[in-house]
């Protein structure tokens, strides 16, 4: 019998370490995963300082790249001089990690006509995709309307701005701008439509397209992303929103499509969500992508510092 138990006592604890995955072997080689970040509105009311953090941390999470969901700039200008020193100091702030970074247009980054000249004049286009590996991304702009159309809608901003600096959030909510389809949802114009579904037809063989706009297109059957979200339906894909400074998360058609929350922005009311500064970490080896938000309120460095103080940011 003393045997017996001895030979139990033996062979037990290595079978509870067979099955799991606790090992003392050195780990396998593996492909490194693609992993790289997503930004979420940091302006828009920017509050002081919390970009700057968002890139501190990125500095040091070191991603493959970077993409963004809009709203780079405060914008609502017509002022040559005052687009390229808003867009000077984003840009300081950002290339301080020498990370790759692909922006995508938010309303405040193009509120107007000269700006969207000074988009395409200064920055890049407006609306592009790119290939990375066995993924498609494609960066579309939501601000995509006529010009005659751009012109009354950059009126009617006006009109709702000035009133919100004077009277406040409830009285623009109350104006003609603040009800437009366009400005909760964006458009898409015929020619956008038709380059992602050039782009698609010529990518069949990625496994996973990410979807990246500001303003949530598909929540509005007049935007014009029908076409495209019916074209997606022969892919696996993701799709990434901003705008409305909240986080929000909808499964559709099967699929993920994300709203996100902040990088820095107001948090200013919203009818589905809620509020927080975060980056998104997505990671991409094989099969469906890993998403993760990082709060930034959360992060602390190794001295055991927070890279963000969101008091101070008020």
């Amino acid at each position: 019998m003393q045997k017996i138990i001895g030979l139990i006592l033996v062979v037990f604890p290595f079978s509870l370490c067979a099955q799991s995955n606790i090992t003392f072997e050195p780990p396998k080689r593996t492909i490194a995963p693609v992993q790289f970040a997503v930004i979420g509105d940091l302006t828009g009311g920017e509050r002081a300082g919390v970009y700057q953090g968002a890139v501190n941390a990125l500095s040091l999470l070191q991603p493959d790249f970077i993409l963004s969901v809009g709203d780079l700039i405060e914008g609502g200008t017509e002022e040559l001089s005052t687009m390229n020193s808003e867009w000077e100091t984003f840009a300081t702030i950002t290339q301080s990690n020498d990370i790759p970074f692909y922006p995508v247009v938010g309303n405040h980054d193009i509120s107007n006509i000269a700006m969207r000249e000074w988009w395409e004049s200064s920055i890049g286009p407006r609306y592009y995709h790119f290939r990375h590996k066995d993924m498609l991304f494609l960066m579309l702009d939501s601000e995509d309307f006529i010009a005659e159309r751009f012109s009354e809608i950059k009126v009617l901003r006006n009109e709702a701005v000035n009133l919100y600096k004077t009277e406040g959030e409830d009285a623009f909510m109350a104006t003609e701008y603040a009800q437009l389809k366009e400005r909760k949802y964006g458009k898409l114009s015929d020619e956008q439509i038709k380059y992602f579904l050039k782009a698609l037809d010529n990518n069949k063989d990625v496994n996973w397209v990410f979807v990246l706009m500001h303003k949530p297109l598909w929540s509005d059957d007049s935007s014009g992303f029908t076409a495209i979200e019916l074209a997606l339906q022969n892919f696996s894909y993701t799709v990434l929103n901003g705008h409305e400074h909240t986080y929000y998360y909808e499964e559709r058609k099967g699929q993920d499509y994300i709203q996100l929350g902040t990088t820095g922005g107001a948090f200013t009311p919203s009818d589905r969500g809620f509020h927080m500064d975060h980056i998104m970490w997505i990671s991409v080896s094989e099969g469906e992508p890993t998403i993760i938000n990082l709060k930034l309120d959360s992060l602390v460095d190794k001295y055991g510092e927070p890279l963000l103080d969101l008091n101070e940011s008020k």
